[in-house]
């Protein structure tokens, strides 16, 4: 019981904590994207911009630093709407992995499209070859993140989509010969949020006109021991996001109930 339940506590956690970061989740290529052609951008969205690599240092609360390097990979229209293909190149402590993203601006407003594999493919990895692991479930996606671009206070954010939801099936057999069957579960809901703060951000990569939003989301950690439930957490995450249009996101900073800092992403260059 000890070598398993962490191990698959773990991989809930960084299913779901990936979720919360949208600069690091990846979408499925959309097949009804047409033509490469010149699709011409909005110049109001939230997006970085083709030609550009932007360079971010992520600061954890444990002293854990990685370096995100993002850039366009490309740019189509998909019937009329400019859809922009973002890679994003995490490397720290853990190795290195690249993850893609959707976005587009339409009506004024940017979305930012959240899809299954790539959160499908984190938990796999973190259980594949697990004797114990009987059942994996995602459900929630696809999940969307929707930025009124226009740079003003109470412009609004807004979440599209059920709440994200792991479920983890397990048996194993305990020290005294007894079968058990545990199952985590975690669900992790978003909350809409707005621009506090029109403001100047100044990053190692210079100055920026920002839109400050906040937001935040909740997880909520189950584990079921032979049906009955057994324990539950419940994790509360502030988010303070600065973005600049053309850019994408400045800085951010991901804070708990006490308002001390858990992860600060900032941007230091852009080449």
């Amino acid at each position: 019981m000890k070598s398993i339940l962490p191990s698959a506590q773990k991989a809930v956690f960084t299913c779901l904590a990936a979720a919360s970061m949208f600069t690091q989740i990846s979408c499925k290529d959309d097949d009804k994207i047409i033509g490469d052609g010149d699709p011409k951008p909005d110049p109001t969205a939230i997006i970085p911009t083709k030609g550009k690599t932007y360079t971010y240092k992520i600061s954890e609360e444990d002293g854990t630093v990685s370096k995100q390097v993002t850039h366009v990979k490309s740019v189509k229209d998909s019937t009329g709407i400019v859809v922009y293909t973002v890679e994003n190149k995490i490397s720290g402590e853990d190795g290195e992995s690249v993850l893609i993203m959707k976005s587009y601006s339409q009506n004024g407003v940017t979305t930012n499209e959240i899809s299954l594999p790539a959160a499908y493919a984190n938990i796999l990895s973190e259980l594949q070859g697990s004797e114990y692991v009987k059942d994996v479930k995602i459900t929630g996606f696809p999940h969307y993140q929707l930025l009124d671009n226009k740079a003003a206070v109470n412009s609004q954010l807004k979440f599209k989509g059920e709440p994200i939801k792991l479920v983890v099936k397990l048996e194993f057999t305990d020290e005294d010969g007894q079968k058990m069957k545990t199952e985590l579960e975690s669900t992790l809901t978003y909350d809409d949020g707005k621009v506090t703060k029109v403001e100047d951000v100044t990053t190692p990569a210079g100055t920026f006109s920002c839109s400050k939003w906040e937001y935040s989301y909740t997880m909520i950690t189950k584990i079921f021991q032979n049906g009955e439930l057994d324990e539950q957490s419940n994790e509360y995450r502030n988010i303070a996001e600065w973005t600049a249009p053309g850019v994408g996101i400045v800085k951010s900073i991901e804070s708990d109930v006490l308002s001390t800092p858990t992860s600060t992403t900032v941007l230091q260059k852009i080449d």
